[in-house]
């Protein structure tokens, strides 16, 4: 019977290095805390839309203009729709005792990875029907006044740097998601 450790795996693995548990914990807790930094921002901006949308809706009812005020009213539904699915899809996941923190680290990295993948379904798709009809209302309602020709040509601006602003929020998450992989996959080459 041979001796303990058994000399040839310390020949075969004189370059093994191990990851230091407390660089892994330290990675996760900073990660968690950009999470709830960034959910608190989205969350103050959600509430922030939710008033001047609000008052916005109220101050078209109160001009009898229906339409603008029910467009205003999905779109506060939609920032309601998407600031739970902030809570539900991108909040940080709990730790479990018996999770080694590279394995933690691993999941959280995978959770938010997913969330971000997803952004335009439940972060852009619930702002939409708001935004869409908003447009849709104000533009028939200059239409009835100049025509169809200027009040597309007026409106087409306004929407366009809307419909920019999803697509850079789109592409801005799915270069983090990317960003994300990259760092699972380091950690993999840990593990």
């Amino acid at each position: 019977m041979t001796s303990y450790p058994i000399p040839q795996w310390c020949d075969m693995a004189q370059e093994a290095s191990f990851a230091d548990p407390q660089m892994i914990a330290q990675r996760a807790g900073k990660f968690e805390k950009n999470i709830n930094r960034r959910n608190w921002i989205e969350y103050a901006a959600g509430v922030l839309m939710i008033g001047l949308f609000g008052v916005g809706a109220v101050f078209a009812m109160i001009k009898a203009e229906w339409l603008i005020g029910l467009s205003l009213v999905i779109a506060v539904a939609g920032i309601v729709v998407v600031l739970w699915n902030l809570y539900r899809r991108a909040s940080n996941l709990a730790a479990h005792p018996e999770e080694p923190c590279l394995d933690h680290l691993r999941r959280q990295y995978e959770h938010q990875m997913k969330a971000l993948r997803a952004v335009p379904i439940w972060y852009i798709g619930p702002l939409v029907p708001g935004i869409v009809m908003f447009y849709i209302v104000v533009t028939a309602k200059v239409a009835e006044r100049v025509g169809w020709t200027t009040a597309l040509q007026g409106i087409w601006g306004p929407a366009a740097a809307s419909f920019g602003i999803f697509a850079l929020v789109i592409a801005a998450n799915l270069i983090a998601a990317r960003q994300l992989k990259r760092k699972i996959a380091q950690l993999d080459e840990l593990a």
